[in-house]
């Protein structure tokens, strides 16, 4: 079936490109609030006045991110072989966009054992896809939860603490795989060997960094309906606990991911991997 043409984003406002940035792991602390001094009417002192509460310190990246043009793609399902270390199943990326939001699914299962759920839910922007809230359920595992306050200007979750600034085109760790091609599909001069994207990305653990996805160039992936000329793009770790990402992107279908491979460090035998089984219009 015909895969409708992408929509179009509203073009971004104007903005200062910016090299890699590194995300800070330590912040400075804020200064103690200063308590106030007496107030002497009489002889005796009255009690101090409370000290007054200062505004948490977000964190946030180094140097700002890019805000790109993007074209968001048509309505679709994808069905992929999953693998993680020796274990194979199957998994569906479901993309929804209606109106002025969006849902994105994706689910992988193992003989009708959930091993991984993830769901972004969001709306649009000048700078493409902005999630609202992102969910991620590992096997065994309850669910964390991302949340993105675009009034307060902040990222929050439901297990750390931990607060974070929300800079335009911020994404979640699902919503990239969607981001990414929106990109490519309004600046395909990106999807050539040296091009890359720079993408704020957020799991719902806290775990947030700036990716630097470059693209390595056009590769062949084998799928289950026969082989499909891709472009590859990586995120390189930067650490033996970083992790790195890799992904094959179709040009003649909005850039989609035909194969997409999620690990720890460079060498990591238990990473996450699909190859495209199917793509279908539609939700």
């Amino acid at each position: 079936a015909a895969i409708e043409p992408a929509r179009e984003a509203p073009p971004e406002p104007p903005t200062a490109g910016a090299p890699e940035a590194v995300l800070s792991s330590e912040l400075s602390p804020s200064a103690p609030a200063m308590e106030a001094a007496p107030l002497v009417s009489r002889p005796e002192a009255r009690a101090p006045a409370p000290a007054a509460s200062e505004p948490a310190v977000l964190r946030q990246p180094e140097q700002p991110v890019p805000v790109y043009r993007t074209r968001i793609p048509p309505a679709m399902t994808i069905e992929y072989d999953i693998s993680r270390g020796s274990i194979s199943g199957t998994g569906q990326l479901t993309w929804l966009p209606e109106g002025g939001s969006y849902e994105a699914r994706l689910q992988a299962s193992v003989i009708g054992y959930t091993l991984l759920s993830q769901i972004s839910q969001g709306g649009f922007d000048k700078a493409g896809l902005a999630p609202l809230r992102f969910t991620d359920q590992r096997a065994r595992k309850a669910a964390r939860a991302a949340n993105f306050q675009r009034d307060a200007g902040k990222i929050t979750f439901s297990g750390p603490a931990d607060e974070f600034a929300l800079p335009a085109g911020v994404q979640d760790r699902l919503s990239w795989m969607i981001q990414l091609p929106a990109v490519l599909s309004a600046e395909p001069k990106r999807a050539v060997a040296g091009g890359e994207v720079v993408l704020y990305v957020v799991g719902a653990r806290a775990d947030v960094a700036v990716w630097t996805l470059r693209c390595l160039g056009a590769e062949t992936v084998q799928t289950a309906g026969g082989p499909v000329r891709t472009v590859k793009f990586m995120r390189a770790p930067r650490g033996a606990k970083d992790t790195q990402a890799e992904v094959w992107l179709d040009p003649t279908r909005h850039f989609l991911p035909v194969r997409a491979r999620l690990g720890q460090g460079s060498d990591d035998p238990d990473a996450f991997e699909l190859v495209l089984r199917e793509l279908k219009p539609g939700p």
